[in-house]
Protein backbone atom coordinates (compact mmCIF):
# COMPACT_ATOMS: atom_id res chain seq x y z
CA UNK A 1 0.00 0.00 0.00
CA UNK A 2 1.35 4.01 -0.39
CA UNK A 3 0.63 5.77 2.80
CA UNK A 4 0.33 8.84 3.64
CA UNK A 5 0.89 10.31 7.21
CA UNK A 6 0.43 13.60 7.55
CA UNK A 7 2.25 15.57 10.89
CA UNK A 8 4.17 12.46 10.96
CA UNK A 9 7.52 12.96 12.41
CA UNK A 10 6.46 12.84 15.97
CA UNK A 11 6.31 10.05 18.30
CA UNK A 12 2.95 8.84 17.38
CA UNK A 13 3.99 9.25 13.63
CA UNK A 14 7.24 7.98 13.80
CA UNK A 15 5.74 4.56 15.18
CA UNK A 16 3.34 4.31 12.60
CA UNK A 17 5.84 4.94 9.71
CA UNK A 18 8.26 2.15 11.33
CA UNK A 19 5.53 -0.04 11.59
CA UNK A 20 4.17 -0.04 7.89
CA UNK A 21 7.74 0.17 6.44
CA UNK A 22 8.47 -2.63 8.12
CA UNK A 23 5.54 -4.55 6.32
CA UNK A 24 7.01 -3.52 3.03
CA UNK A 25 4.34 -0.54 2.48
CA UNK A 26 5.80 2.63 0.15
CA UNK A 27 5.46 5.88 3.11
CA UNK A 28 5.55 9.45 2.94
CA UNK A 29 5.66 11.39 6.02
CA UNK A 30 4.67 15.18 5.42
CA UNK A 31 6.65 17.06 7.90
CA UNK A 32 6.94 21.00 9.12
CA UNK A 33 10.44 19.83 9.43
CA UNK A 34 11.52 17.01 7.54
CA UNK A 35 15.08 15.28 8.90
CA UNK A 36 16.67 12.04 7.80
CA UNK A 37 14.39 9.07 8.02
CA UNK A 38 14.08 5.39 6.55
CA UNK A 39 10.70 6.44 4.69
CA UNK A 40 10.48 9.48 2.42
CA UNK A 41 9.60 12.84 4.24
CA UNK A 42 7.98 15.72 2.43
CA UNK A 43 8.16 19.65 3.75
CA UNK A 44 4.68 21.01 4.11
CA UNK A 45 3.21 23.79 6.03
CA UNK A 46 -0.32 22.44 7.51
CA UNK A 47 -1.67 25.74 6.10
CA UNK A 48 -1.23 26.09 1.96
CA UNK A 49 -1.10 24.44 -0.90
CA UNK A 50 2.89 23.38 -2.18
CA UNK A 51 4.92 20.73 -3.60
CA UNK A 52 3.41 18.55 -1.04
CA UNK A 53 -0.15 17.93 -2.14
CA UNK A 54 0.78 15.72 -5.19
CA UNK A 55 1.54 13.22 -2.41
CA UNK A 56 -1.80 12.69 -1.66
CA UNK A 57 -2.46 11.64 -5.55
CA UNK A 58 -2.86 7.77 -5.24
CA UNK A 59 -2.33 7.25 -2.01
CA UNK A 60 -4.09 4.36 -0.34
CA UNK A 61 -4.35 5.33 3.10
CA UNK A 62 -4.14 8.64 4.78
CA UNK A 63 -3.25 8.16 8.17
CA UNK A 64 -4.10 11.61 10.14
CA UNK A 65 -5.62 12.36 13.92
CA UNK A 66 -6.16 15.63 15.59
CA UNK A 67 -4.41 15.98 18.86
CA UNK A 68 -7.11 16.96 21.66
CA UNK A 69 -6.34 18.38 25.01
CA UNK A 70 -8.09 17.43 28.25
CA UNK A 71 -10.57 19.60 29.76
CA UNK A 72 -8.94 21.72 32.67
CA UNK A 73 -10.21 20.78 35.94
CA UNK A 74 -12.61 23.10 37.30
Amino acid sequence: MKILIPGGSGQVGTILARSFQAEGHEVVVLSRSPGAAPWRMVPWDARSLGAWASEVDGRDLCAAWKRTRRPKAA
